[in-house]
């Protein structure tokens, strides 16, 4: 297992604390600021540092540097006084393409403006830092900081609600609708969102732990850390949808706003032979105050984090040379706001129609499967199971690595209206990552990412539907997937180069 040799603690001087004082803050205000599109397994970054992210997030069984501590607390006790501060930059490209409708596709009641639109685009920070205390030969604290998240904005796009519909059709800019009517005669009812025309999610999340680390026996630590979580969101875009949300005026174009709250993550690792070394790692679901101003589109108002599971093997296939293999599960299906289903048909049924015909009603009901709704719709994200492989070697002063994993796609195939607002479909990572020793005590790191190019390709069941005159309601609609169904493609890829430097001061 890598680790330093044990020692006694050290006492350390101004310039040191100032040191990780100094880098510390710089982090979390760059974390603050920085948008957060990196390359990741739906909202989670592959791996916690320069380190982990050149073995394509393979790790848990490792105490490489302080970072390790990110992922598993219990790797403190293996290291000696260090720290560790990374900077990634991003550069995403993601969007979707919207195919024509059928000539049978008379009725509808979304569908998007034919054609390509780019929703992630640019290039964004991706900071991170970890420090380590050594207090003796048992026992270690210390903290860390990530930053993840989602962001995206589609301009240029257009759609048609409640096409075919008498009085109620409206062509609207906006992706989802949420702009202004594209001719006077095109919004008679009112339908499109009359406000923010582009389309888009801003979500930065930060993470900020506290770890002990406790050596149980010589080939055994045990590791605990709370952690603290910070966001801030902003929704925009969606103003046509306010009409079948529960809170209308919590749906969107509102100021961003914060929120935070606390969890718990645990670790293990154990050198179970000389030649392997065994890690678990598990982080509670942070659970977070409301976002009280998007309420109507986040159900229950909450975004909390999910929780997650690691598990890794580190084989020493000779002094220098050693495997990873780690298995990563996320819950994303315990978290309401992820994990609900866009049911189409119940959509239909329980919200879209009954608003519909409700729109002159100053109060219109509230409805369970509206948005905001007791079981109302989320975006339909599943439970991910991410395989991920790393290499290091080492010759001389130099470190080099190399990974790859597969399997971080939450999306459901047929989610298709949360797969075209927040593209987070990349399913394949291969990485590299060199580092050089510059000292005894320094070390320059580097690793790319590539987020291999993932399309997602379905059939949007609410673009093409048929009217059903049978039921109880004045008016029904059968929803199904069908050959006059619009086809949308949608489409992410990531480039992500980081940088790091780590300090030890035994």
């Amino acid at each position: 297992m890598t680790h330093q040799k044990r020692s006694p603690a050290v006492s350390f001087n101004v310039k040191t604390r100032a040191l990780s004082a100094w880098v510390l803050a710089a982090m979390a205000v760059l974390a603050m600021h920085a948008a957060p599109a990196r390359s990741a397994n739906g909202m989670n970054a592959p791996g916690n540092g320069t380190t982990q992210l050149g073995m394509a997030g393979a790790g848990t069984a490792m105490a490489q540097d302080a970072s390790a501590t990110v992922r598993n607390p219990a790797a403190g006790a293996w290291l000696g006084n260090g720290m560790t501060g990374d900077l990634g930059i991003a550069v995403p490209d993601g969007g979707y393409v919207a195919g024509e409708l059928g000539l049978g596709a008379s009725f509808g009641l979304i569908d998007f403006k034919p054609g390509r639109n780019t929703s992630v685009q640019g290039v964004f920070p991706v900071p991170g830092f970890a420090r380590n205390w050594r207090l003796d030969d048992r026992n270690a604290v210390g903290i860390g900081v990530v930053a993840s998240g989602l962001s995206t904005l589609s301009r240029g796009g257009a759609a048609t609600l409640a096409r075919g519909i008498p009085i109620f059709e409206a062509r609207c800019n906006g992706d989802f609708g949420g702009g202004s009517a594209l001719s006077p005669t095109t919004d008679l009812a009112g339908l499109c969102g009359s406000s923010g025309s582009p389309a888009g999610v801003s979500l930065k999340q930060i993470l900020v732990s506290a770890h002990w680390a406790y050596r149980v026996t010589p080939d055994l630590s045990l590791g605990i850390a709370p952690v603290g979580a910070f966001q801030v969101i902003k929704l925009r875009g969606l103003g046509a949808f306010a009409a079948f949300s529960n809170f209308p005026d919590q749906t969107t174009e509102n100021d961003a706003e914060n929120a935070y709250g606390g969890g718990i993550r645990v670790g293990a690792l154990w050198e179970a032979l000389p030649w392997l070394g065994v890690g678990l790692a598990y982080q509670s679901r942070i659970y977070t105050t409301e976002f009280d101003r998007f309420r109507g589109t986040i159900l229950t108002g909450s975004l909390d984090f999910a929780p997650t599971l690691n598990a890794g093997l580190q084989i020493h296939l000779a002094p220098e040379h050693r495997v990873l293999l780690d298995v990563e599960q996320i819950r994303y299906g315990d978290i309401k706001p992820l994990g609900n289903l866009l049911e189409p048909q119940r959509f239909t049924d329980e919200c879209f129609v009954p608003r519909l015909l409700a729109r002159s009603l100053p109060n219109p009901p509230s409805l369970d499967a509206c948005l905001g709704g007791a079981t109302g719709p989320g975006f339909g994200w599943h439970d991910i199971t991410v395989y991920k492989f790393g290499y290091q070697g080492r010759t001389g002063r130099l470190t080099y690595r190399a990974g790859y994993s597969f399997g971080g796609n939450p999306e459901g195939r047929d989610q298709i209206l949360p797969a075209v607002f927040a593209p987070a479909i990349t399913d394949k990572h291969a990485t590299l990552g060199l580092s050089w020793k510059l000292s005894s005590g320094l070390s320059a790191d580097w690793a790319l990412v590539y987020a291999v190019k993932n399309r997602m390709r379905v059939r949007n069941a609410l673009s093409s539907v048929t009217p059903d005159l049978s039921g109880s309601t004045l008016v029904g609609f059968t929803v199904d997937q069908d050959p006059d169904d619009q086809e949308v493609e949608a489409y992410i890829s990531v480039w992500q180069s980081q940088f790091g430097l780590t300090w030890t001061f035994d």
